[in-house]
This record gives C-alpha cells, structure tokens and sequence, in this order.
C-alpha cells in the first residue's frame, strides 16, 4: 500500500492542529511510500507564508523553520513528487464536469486516480474531497 497524501493533510505536518500525529505516523511509516503532487509544494509555503505574513499567526524565523522542516522531510522521508500532467489535466475537467470541485482539488484527485501504483490510499483532511475520492474508488483516510 502506498499513499497519496494531499495539502491539506500534510500541512497538518507543519502546523500542529488536530490530525498532526496520524499525519506524521504516516510519514514515518518507512514501509509505505508517501506520494505528494508538485502543486503541493507551492501549496504548503504559500500557507506557511500566510501564517506569518497575513494571519500573524508566526514570526519570520518560523515560517523559515517550517519551510526548511518541509524541504527536509521530501528528502528524509523519501517522499515522492508527482508531476502534473496533460492527463492529469484532462481527468481534473472530467472530475469537475461531473461535479462542483474546486480547481486544486480536482488537480489532486486527477493525479492521484492517474498514478497507477496498486493499493494507493488518499490522505486529505477536507471531507468533501475525500468522499469524491471515496466515490471514484479509492481508499481514504482523513486525519
């Protein structure tokens, strides 16, 4: 079993707030590759960023901290960044065109149900995306 674990799911890693531990369980189980899209990058620091900048939830030397703390975790953990394709691309407007889903979401879920590795489960900690993904036939866990 390997797992693809979206956004919302692994900021959890860098915040702490409920979900935290079953995230880094997750993580930390070697016998299960982890599975992350290239869109997540962008995602995870642009709400680091938003921590510090416009909710002032952290200083400066945190968000650097957290950052540097996700950075390591990709090459420590041995997690595995997806690319986004045209296919990708293509299965996000099908998704979309069968139901309302906002535009990363569809991404996620499209790169996700593209990648044909056996056993994959989506890890996410939005609701409505897992039961779309519960829908189209994954395994899900929500943290």
């Amino acid at each position: 079993m390997s797992y693809f674990v979206d956004t919302s799911a692994l900021f959890k890693r860098y915040q702490p707030e409920k979900g935290t531990v079953l995230v880094s369980q997750i993580l930390k189980a070697s016998d299960r590759p982890v599975f992350i899209s290239s869109i997540t990058i962008i995602e995870i620091i642009s709400n680091l960023r938003r921590l510090f900048e416009v909710d002032r939830i952290t200083a400066e030397g945190q968000f650097l901290q957290q950052r540097g703390f996700f950075y390591q975790d990709i090459g420590a953990l041995g997690i595995t960044i997806l690319d986004i394709t045209a296919e990708d691309i293509i299965k996000a407007e099908d998704l979309i065109l069968k139901r309302y889903m906002k535009p990363v979401d569809s991404i996620q879920l499209a790169i996700a149900l593209n990648f044909t590795r056996g056993n994959l489960t989506f890890v996410s900690s939005d609701r409505r995306l897992c039961k779309i993904a519960a829908e189209e036939g994954l395994d899900i866990i929500t943290p």
